[in-house]
């Protein structure tokens, strides 16, 4: 295609992304598509301690503005969006922090979309048939619920580019195609760890289904008929005890044998291995190995790995000191009690970010979990699951099996580790019960978000089989296209789209006014919290309003926390305290915490410069506010828009006679 070709795309491109967030082009500095209050506050903050890092000469891959009683915090296992946030840096300054993300956010769609159709277009569709590959996954709904929440999800550009480059690179072992897999694995990684995950996983899986073909046998050994009559006896036996199990609940009893089971997990586990051994063996699967070895393929794939190491060196540089100095990047993985997936059905789902027939949908799956819109949703377009279906029944379609596999893998491990079906868990295992305990899989610990991929994966299967109709019956391609465009662009529209105000209550531009730089401020309710755990209650809006006062946080929210760095913060008996009475619940402090937080109180407030203490009215619960009050000795002197501002005061003469007093066992 010619530059003028792709200038034209990207135009239409950036006009559709306008016009798909609308009204937010007309509240550019004001409002933001998520709530500041959720993840969508954190994202902005991200930009925001980037900047902040790089203006006062330091690294920006760590920071000591949150969790700021701790030593600098690292951010490199947290979704810190480099490749935005770099975007942002000249913006920030001239158009203000808001405008700057909502303009960061509206050209990631546009280039994730130009970057997709670039690849259905290297993958055989034609010009029209590439661009609504484009729309189709950037504008998916899948991405569209991201961008109420998980920002860095929605910088998908580098998964197509990936995928670009194996197109046209394959068979010709280039030096420069490995160097470009390379960076853009990097450039991946900065905009979100989970697609460096990703894009390996797309690498590899494109690579195996071109070098290994699965067929069929044609001959059947008469050995295997007895195996085959055990494993179905064997899976009769088991589909009967879970049918009891289930009728019965979990204790029943057998000649004299009383068995008890509280759950349905291992006996599923038992039933789902039985039934596909059975299956293996009904259809006796062949594996072809077609790939051939060349001593070059080795330097290829050391020229992807080296330009990957050195373009992410400060990140591996950092998080090889973290793992020296025995922080753990994760928590424990339990067989049961992993994030879970998608639900099944949520693949057919129409369109729940549609305002005209969506709102059911969306109040389902946010019924699901507190995040489950923007983590759960995985509804494929049905405008394009139905040109599928027609190119493969009706023309005789059939795409290239890489295609396939990858999308029908994804979809498999966007299942989770448990299937669930209309929002029931069926407890049958799926490929990432086993995959997740892989160490660098392990990362990517939320399985819901492989949607991603399969929406990828769909959207090229989408216009190489609109292309394939339009070959099939090439008098009828404009009519076909014409209508398939206008259905698309209604089925996907989120217009208008629902805003969230970005303003700062007053209470926080007078903490702004402050010019002392090295004062920390506490939020009540106060703790630590990261995606997958929490001490105390922290909220996110606290680390966005942030952005507007500029001093330092006392407690944060970052994608991963240390144990250690938990641990440190409970040292303080007035931390600890307050974190305890901040939980959720009715907690209650003992009277070995409170005694230790008043003996420790006036060191801690000298050692952390303690300037501002500011509750949040709504949440905060009485016995929090009043031990607080007593506590720090809290003068309030202002209240506004739900929040009220206090003054700390501390008693010099008692500082000689305090002391910190031991850790407290939680």
């Amino acid at each position: 295609m010619s530059l003028p070709s792709h200038l034209a795309w990207l135009g239409l491109f950036s006009a559709l992304a306008l016009a798909f967030s609308w009204p937010l082009p007309l509240h550019l500095s004001t409002h933001l598509t998520g709530a500041p209050s959720g993840d969508t506050g954190v994202y902005v903050w991200n930009l925001w301690v980037f900047r902040h890092e790089l203006l006062q000469q330091h690294l920006p891959l760590q920071t000591g503005t949150v969790l700021s009683m701790a030593p600098p915090v690292d951010l490199t296992l947290h979704n810190y969006t480099l490749f935005m946030d770099l975007l942002a840096f000249p913006l920030i300054g001239r158009l203000g922090l808001i405008s700057a993300f909502n303009l960061v956010y509206l050209g990631m769609m546009a280039l994730t979309a130009w970057c997709t159709a670039c690849l259905a277009r290297a993958a055989g569709c034609r010009r029209w048939e590439a661009w609504l590959a484009g729309v189709a996954f950037a504008w998916s709904p899948v991405l569209m619920a991201r961008s109420t929440g998980h920002f860095s999800l929605v910088a998908a550009a580098p998964l197509p580019v990936l995928l670009l480059i194996l197109v046209k690179g394959e068979g010709k072992g280039r030096y420069r195609d490995a160097v470009a897999l390379g960076a853009t694995l990097a450039w991946a990684a900065f905009c979100d760890i989970y697609y460096v995950v990703y894009g390996a996983l797309l690498i590899g899986t494109y690579v195996l289904a071109h070098a290994a073909v699965v067929t069929r046998s044609s001959e059947t050994a008469a050995r295997l008929v007895f195996v085959r009559r055990v494993a179905e006896g064997l899976s009769i036996v088991t589909a009967t005890f879970v049918a009891v199990i289930a009728l019965q609940g979990g204790l029943i009893e057998f000649a004299g044998i009383r068995i008890s089971m509280r759950s349905l997990y291992t006996p599923m586990l038992l039933l789902t291995v039985l039934v596909l051994g059975r299956l293996l063996l009904a259809w006796a699967p062949r594996l072809e190995w077609r790939y051939r070895f060349a001593r070059s393929h080795t330097w290829l794939a050391a020229a992807a790995v080296g330009t990957a190491a050195v373009l992410l060196a400060p990140v591996l540089l950092a998080y090889g000191g973290r793992m020296v100095d025995g922080a753990p990047s994760g928590l424990q993985i339990y067989w049961r009690s992993s994030p879970p997936g998608v639900d099944l059905l949520a693949f057919v789902m129409p369109n729940p970010n549609s305002p005209l027939f969506g709102t059911p949908f969306k109040a389902w799956i946010e019924a699901q979990r507190v995040d489950g819109f923007a983590e759960l949703t995985g509804a494929l377009s049905l405008v394009g699951l139905g040109v599928i279906a027609t190119a493969w029944f009706a023309a005789g379609w059939r795409p290239r099996r890489r295609w396939l596999v990858m999308a029908v893998l994804f979809a498999a491990l966007a299942l989770g580790p448990f299937v669930h079906v209309a929002g029931v868990n069926t407890y049958i295992p799926g490929p990432w019960a086993v995959l997740r305990y892989v160490p660098v899989l392990g990362l990517a610990r939320s399985p819901s978000r492989f949607v991603v991929l399969v929406s990828l994966c769909t959207a090229v299967l989408f216009g190489l089989a609109l292309t394939s109709l339009g070959s099939r019956w090439p008098q009828r391609r404009r009519l076909v296209l014409a209508a398939v465009t206008a259905a698309l662009l209604f089925e996907l529209s989120p217009v208008p789209r629902t805003l969230h105000a970005g303003q700062a209550p007053a209470v926080f531009r007078r903490i702004a006014a402050d010019p002392r730089p090295d004062i920390r401020v506490v939020s009540l309710p106060f703790g630590l919290r990261d995606g997958t755990s929490s001490l105390g209650n922290f909220n996110p809006l606290t680390q966005y309003l942030q952005t507007v006062h500029g001093k330092m946080l006392i407690g944060g929210y970052l994608s991963r926390v240390t144990r250690e760095q938990k641990r440190f913060h409970l040292r303080f008996p007035v931390l600890h305290a307050l974190i305890t009475l901040s939980e959720r619940g009715e907690p209650v402090l003992t009277d070995v915490q409170r005694r230790r937080a008043m003996a420790s109180r006036d060191r801690f407030m000298i050692a952390s410069n303690l300037g501002y203490v500011v509750t949040d009215d709504a949440q905060t619960p009485p016995a929090l506010r009043a031990f607080a009050i007593e506590l720090l000795r809290l003068e309030p002197v202002a209240s506004a828009d739900g929040y009220t501002l206090y003054v700390p005061h501390v008693d010099r003469s008692s500082i000689d006679r305090a002391f910190m007093a031991p850790p407290i066992a939680r």
